[in-house]
């Protein structure tokens, strides 16, 4: 482990600033290539209409419109790329910072591990239950999930993680998992929601750069969209 390399740890209600920071810049990409696409469709239109009047052979008519719009599209195109360039970028920053948090939020113990420092609460439950047997320890544990004390859940996974292996009444990533620890949950969530986000815009520029969708990446977006708990985080809108 390499403490000088260590991102600065964020609580959920950052991580959750992150996803939604994510969440407003992929809906701006979306509108930004649907004006772009808009711009495209009213210059085929234009040119279309322009070169149906002429008085020219039909032939000639369709391959010179065809010329001018493939010139048209391309210019917008060029002229699109520093907007949506720009517009990666901003979602790269926010994102960057979410994947930081996952070694911070990998695991229920670790977030529990984390939970009431400080708290004196934590600290006389470590005291009290010191010298505590396998019996007395697995009762508390039962105790604390059926109660949802963190203050004593903490500190019986640092009783726990002492003790030898085989003497443990309950594991201490069983305790913590067992807790539903709100924060660790949530943090998943806007994980996912974040991840989600950055490939949706990455598969709206690849998109509308090459001219046609991949069903395949569609199919992954819609998997990811579904996998997140609209519940636990609310937002997100498409």
């Amino acid at each position: 482990m390499n403490l000088n390399q260590v991102s600065p740890l964020l609580s959920p209600q950052q991580i959750g600033e992150l996803a939604s920071n994510l969440d407003a810049i992929h809906t701006r990409a979306l509108k930004a290539i649907q004006r772009l696409q808009s711009d495209i469709d009213a210059r085929k239109a234009e040119i279309a209409n322009r070169w149906k009047s002429a008085g020219i052979d039909a032939a000639d008519k369709a391959r010179f419109a065809q010329s001018e719009t493939v010139a048209a599209v391309r210019q917008i195109k060029d002229n699109s790329a520093k907007e949506l360039d720009k517009l990666l970028k901003d979602a790269g920053a926010p994102h960057a910072q979410l994947v930081s948090q996952r070694e911070f939020y990998s695991s229920p113990a670790k977030v529990l591990a984390r939970a009431a420092l400080g708290d004196p609460k934590r600290t006389e439950y470590l005291h009290q239950l010191a010298y505590a047997g396998p019996a007395e320890l697995g009762h508390m544990a039962q105790v604390a999930v059926a109660t949802q004390n963190i203050p004593l859940a903490s500190a019986l996974l640092s009783l726990l993680d002492r003790m030898p292996s085989k003497d443990r009444p309950v594991g201490p990533a069983e305790l913590a998992a067992a807790m539903k620890l709100d924060d660790y949950l949530k943090v998943q969530e806007y994980i996912k929601l974040g991840d989600a986000r950055l490939q949706g815009i990455l598969v709206a520029i690849r998109t509308w750069n090459q001219g046609k969708s991949n069903p395949l990446n569609t199919v992954q977006l819609a998997l990811r969209e579904q996998a997140i708990d609209r519940d636990l985080i609310g937002g997100g809108n498409e």
